[in-house]
This record gives structure tokens, sequence and C-alpha cells, in this order.
């Protein structure tokens, strides 16, 4: 289970253009800045909730190398 204390939502673009919008835990770190850019964080982003062109799956995985940009919403 998510804490929802840690769980922001955010819009990540990848590297070949798409946009993947939906929650993601990022545990011990009070900004999404610090969970990306740590290198203890997991090379590996599981979003939750996600919503991203021609996939109905409810959960993304996207290795963080892809991100070309990441952005939390309101």
């Amino acid at each position: 289970m998510i804490d929802a204390a840690n769980k922001i939502k955010l819009a990540v673009c990848l590297s070949n253009g798409t946009i993947v919008k939906g929650s993601l835990n990022i545990r011990k770190y009070n900004r999404l800045a610090d969970y990306l850019n740590s290198p203890e964080a997991d090379p590996f982003l599981t979003i939750y909730d996600a919503v991203m062109p021609g996939s109905t799956d409810k959960i993304v995985i996207v290795n963080r190398r892809h991100v070309v940009w990441a952005t939390p919403e309101a």
C-alpha cells in the first residue's frame, strides 16, 4: 500500500514524447526533484493510477533514464 503522505500526482515526459500522468510514491523525500535526483532511488519509476495514450494499464513502470522532464500536478 502507498503511504498517502509520500504520494504525489505528476506528469512525466519520456524521451519518445509520450506523456504519462499518475501518482508516484516519493518515499522519504519531500520533493519530486529530490527523489528523481537521488542516487539511492530505484532506476525505475512505478507510476500508479497511470494515464498514458494508447494504454489502459493502471500501473506504468518507467526507466528514469528515459525521463525528459517531470512536474508535480495539483
